[in-house]
């Protein structure tokens, strides 16, 4: 009874999205007439207006996730296409609605298995087209279809980060854009992508294509290109650099190569375009100024807004009547062919808050929810910093799209991602002035000023209240928040400065901005003047705000992190000419419900705001338990034996999510049977909880585990059932989460546990089903390297390491001169960003009946610090932390599951680091020698083979092996790609025994 209670209540609960449809962004905007038009946008949204945008009304969409696309060929038949991501897996589920009746009812298809879309079109009223993110099943994220969207059917090809924007112009032609400059030509069927000239670091956003030799294509930057005719000698029809599309070419239209023109574009991201003959219209961030040109790009004109809302789309049904939708809810319309615009609809005109992040996981989650989700605050964030320079999208679902819908899920408004501040992954620990150096590469030498100007750019355009920003942090230890908070508080001023980047306010159409509080971000477990309990209730939300926060943050990482207990804020100590006396966000500033940056607030809570705060209470308790235990190894296992007591008449959410923080905890301790006990549970208990799937995929993992298996228990004779376990969970994913069944990380391992137990035809089905429809990624290549061991063919898939069988032992002093190490080929790690031949660093591998031997040859790079001889000379810890030191590492996948591997590595000192399927309680026996001076170093190791396997290995038996190194402050290593310092398994080449 009490159980039932609680789902009834828990489906009832209040969503952010609800309270905050009235301002949700608009992402696109059609019209069949100067009369008849439709605009889809976040939370579901669907407004129609019957008479040009006089009066806009909202219909039923029966949906809360994100409409990207809508497309209408008469007042009566439409579609609108949007999707949603999956916690975790990022991958994603696509939404398509379509209408008989002008929208006044819209009926899903059900039974369509897409990733979600972005854009859709139709040519009539059964053919059409639609395009949006990749998954495992369509790995070109673009589709066909000939019966109205009742089916669709892949376009053969393949993409590297989804496409977020494009046109076809018939089932035979088309361009669709993506992430990071990426471009896909439709042509005859097929889909093949390229990155165009000058936009590698940018993204196009929106497509108008008027022929197959006509168009245009704006991005980030001021990115402005247009499709053009090629002569019949090659060359485009323009003097500027163009990518050659075959019979046409991307080219920088005339009128924008160089003049004042030129200089105004850089202040604008651009989103939105729309053509019709000669006459081009362009928008974007900011929403100040509406770009036109009426004879193909040979001349602009600008007209103000009005606002400087970002704004997402445009339309034009005639020269004459256009309209533009963005941000905030906002729509506005022309009469004039865009001479001037007039405000029609705008659920807001400001944000209360703009947070300024330089990583996802600084997002301030339990702060958005209860500003914005709880209390009615509009917030914006802008991440200034991007990490994916270094290695390309491997998620189905942008970050960006990510960050912003997990953002709208807690009743945020927006989240934007600079182009021009890259980084390499972390990990590699660059100095101020590395970064530094790589942003002025970016910018023309200017990258710190860049920064400010962008912040600027971001404060006139939102006018918020109160910024937040992230904490200073230590510049010894990272020295890159110092630099970005700096710059940041530094933005602040020069923001209500009419002087400062006074180029926004006479190009752009900004006006000055006075923040009227600035708060930074404490460390963890620090105190500030205003602290946010994450456990509070809030009651609009009808849980607590770590509750709130799980699945939002599920979307930004690919493994559970429960909440911080508490967020801290400080006012910095820095000048910024704003309030710094405050311990509350908006206490005493005039920011009222319903005022332009601020929504209504819902009505007051009903009786079950009691329950449901018992409930939180309650879950609350239970949480801080299994907090305890984490930190008590002795009550840990004492829980696993109370669990259900302590989540009796808990809701779901909150009782499966603490089976799985109770079980990650094991895994992560190393007692694994435990946390298989635990998971299991989980699975049994709450098929349905978000967090089973990743549970699913852990049991088939550890089952299917032969380092697993090795790890826990010696006996190779229970290694046959625990395969079968494996295989068990494996055939429960494809009944129940089939969009998880493909991902490899469920396919690799399960197909290892089949070929274990003596099926290869289950392994080779799951093999070719990797990239069946055109994808030609590492998880394809690591497939195909599979298929071709198996059938005896070449194996030139993956990259080979010979392990040479070796008679004599090697003398571990480090020096490398042994009779091994002269017969064994060396392999050579080698950066993809280049700029290492000076450090180039080499390893071996050798073995015998008893012991793997490695023996690895490294140059330190210019500039690197030398050796401490008395560091060298001390005791050597067990898993010592070498993040600040040069290192090798070695993984070692025993069984080729591309899931659970060893992870081996040793610094320039001899230092090591150990781990088992991330469990660092795993110390194995292992004996290293090293030897360095001032310009390199040298080391030898042996590694008991006891340690790793109960099966030793044989001559012609093949490991999966990644070897990387890392060296701080100067760059990445590796012998195979993809790498990274966070290892890749999909990148793992072949260890072959002699």
């Amino acid at each position: 009874m009490v159980f039932t209670l609680l789902l009834s209540l828990l489906s009832a609960l209040p969503a952010a999205g609800n309270a905050a449809e009235g301002d949700a962004r608009l992402n696109q905007i059609c019209f069949v007439d100067a009369q008849h038009g439709w605009a889809v946008g976040d939370r579901g949204v669907i407004l129609h207006t019957a008479d040009g945008g006089q009066r806009w009304e909202p219909q039923t969409s029966g949906v809360d996730c994100s409409l990207f696309s809508v497309c209408f060929i008469t007042e009566q038949l439409g579609w609108a296409a949007g999707g949603q991501t999956h916690p975790y897996t990022h991958s994603s589920t696509g939404v398509l609605l379509n209408t008989r009746d002008g929208g006044k009812t819209w009926n899903r298809e059900r039974s369509l298995v897409l990733p979600a879309l972005r854009k859709i079109g139709f040519f009539d009223a059964r053919r059409g087209w639609a395009a949006g993110c990749r998954s495992v099943m369509y790995p070109s994220g673009a589709f066909l279809t000939d019966d109205g969207g009742h089916s669709w059917r892949p376009i053969i090809g393949d993409t590297a980060a989804g496409w977020s924007a494009g046109q076809l112009l018939g089932h035979r032609f088309g361009l669709l854009t993506g992430r990071g400059g990426w471009t896909g030509l439709v042509r005859g069927g097929q889909l093949d992508s390229f990155r165009a000239d000058g936009a590698e670091l940018r993204s196009f956003a929106a497509v108008s294509l008027l022929a197959p030799t006509a168009g245009w294509l704006v991005g980030e930057g001021g990115l402005l290109r247009q499709l053009a005719e090629n002569r019949q000698d090659g060359s485009a029809d323009t003097a500027q650099p163009a990518t050659s599309l075959g019979s046409t070419a991307l080219v920088v239209p005339s009128g924008v190569a160089a003049g004042p023109f030129a200089k105004t574009l850089r202040h604008f991201d651009f989103t939105a375009v729309a053509a019709r003959g000669a006459k081009c219209w362009v928008a974007g961030n900011p929403g100040t100024l509406v770009f036109c040109t009426a004879d193909a790009g040979r001349s602009w004109q600008s007209t103000p807004t009005g606002s400087p809302v970002p704004l997402r789309a445009l339309a034009f049904v005639d020269e004459q009547h256009g309209w533009a939708a963005g941000d905030l809810g906002t729509i506005l319309a022309t009469e004039d062919g865009g001479r001037s615009w007039r405000l029609q609809r705008s659920g807001g005109s400001r944000a209360a808050l703009l947070c300024i992040i330089t990583d996802p996981e600084d997002i301030p989650l339990e702060l958005v929810a209860r500003l914005s989700g709880n209390e009615g605050y509009r917030t914006a964030i802008e991440m200034l910093c991007r990490r994916d320079i270094e290695l390309a999208p491997r998620d189905d679902v942008p970050l960006a799209d990510r960050l912003h819908e997990a953002v709208v899920r807690l009743g945020g408004s927006a989240v934007e991602v600079a182009w021009q501040f890259p980084l390499r992954q972390k990990g590699v620990r660059l100095g101020r002035q590395q970064i530094v150096d790589i942003w002025d590469s970016v910018n023309g030498g200017h990258g710190l000023d860049a920064m400010r100007a962008e912040v600027v750019r971001a404060i006139r355009t939102w006018r918020p209240d109160v910024l937040a920003t992230g904490d200073q942090g230590r510049p010894d230890d990272d020295p890159l928040q110092p630099l970005v908070q700096q710059a940041v508080l530094q933005a602040v001023s020069d923001a209500a400065d009419a002087g400062a980047f006074a180029d926004q306010i006479s190009e752009a159409g900004l006006k000055p901005w006075r923040v009227g509080r600035v708060f930074t971000s404490v460390p963890a477990e620090g105190r500030g003047a205003v602290e946010l309990v994450t456990a509070q209730f809030a009651p609009a939300l009808g849980r607590s705000l770590e509750d709130a926060a799980m699945e939002p943050r599920g979307l930004i990482s690919d493994r559970f992190e429960p909440s911080p207990r508490m967020l801290a804020f400080r006012v910095p100590a820095t000048k910024t000419g704003v309030e710094t006396n405050q311990r509350d966000f908006f206490g005493g500033l005039s920011v009222a419900p319903g005022s332009e940056s601020r929504r209504a607030l819902p009505p007051p809570p009903d009786e079950r705001a009691d329950v449901l705060q018992a409930l939180a209470r309650k879950r609350r308790q239970a949480q801080a338990i299994v907090a305890m235990a984490e930190r008590r190894g002795g009550i840990a296992e004492q829980l696993l034996a109370q669990i259900d007591r302590l989540t009796n008449d808990l809701a779901p959410e909150g009782a499966g999510q603490l089976y799985y923080q109770l079980a990650d905890h094991y895994y992560r301790s190393g007692r694994w049977p435990s946390a298989a006990e635990t998971f299991e549970a989980l699975v049994q208990r709450y098929p349905q909880h978000s967090l089973t799937p990743l549970a699913l995929r852990w049991l088939v993992q550890y089952y299917g585990s032969e380092e697993a298996a090795w790890r826990v228990s010696h006996d190779l004779s229970q290694q046959a059932k625990w395969r079968e376990r494996a295989v068990a969970f494996g055939q429960q994913i494809e009944r129940t989460r089939f969009e998880w069944f493909g991902h490899p990380s469920v396919r690799f391992p399960l197909a290892a546990a089949y070929r274990g137990l003596g099926q290869p035809r289950q392994a080779d089905r799951l093999y070719q089903g990797q990239g069946r429809n055109g994808g030609r990624d590492a998880w394809w290549a690591t497939a195909q390297a599979e298929l071709q061991s198996a059938d005896g063919k070449s194996r030139a898939a993956k990259p080979m390491l010979t392990c040479v069988k070796t008679e004599s032992r090697p003398r571990l002093d480090g020096k490398l001169d042994d009779p091994v190490w002269r017969k064994a080929k060396p392999i050579v790690l080698r950066s993809a960003q280049g700029g290492d031949d000076d450090w180039p660093a080499s390893v071996m591998l050798a073995y015998d009946a008893e012991f793997l031997y490695l023996a690895i040859d490294c140059r330190r790079p210019a500039g690197a610090a030398p050796p401490v001889e008395a560091e060298t000379r001390s005791g050597r810890p067990r898993d010592a932390d070498l993040s600040a030191h040069d290192r090798v590492e070695i993984l070692l996948d025993i069984d080729r599951d591309y899931a659970t591997y060893y992870h081996l590595a040793i610094d320039h000192r001899g230092w090591t680091f150990d781990r088992c399927w991330e469990d660092a309680t795993w110390d194995p026996t292992w004996f290293v020698a090293s030897k360095q001076d001032s310009d390199r170093w040298t080391a030898e190791a042996a590694i008991p083979l006891s340690e790793l396997t109960g099966r030793p290995p044989q001559p012609r038996d093949r490991w999966a092996i990644g070897i990387q190194r890392v060296v701080p402050g100067f760059g990445f290593q590796s012998w195979s790609t993809p790498a990274a310092v966070a290892p890749l398994p999909d990148g793992f080449g072949c260890l072959a025994f002699e």
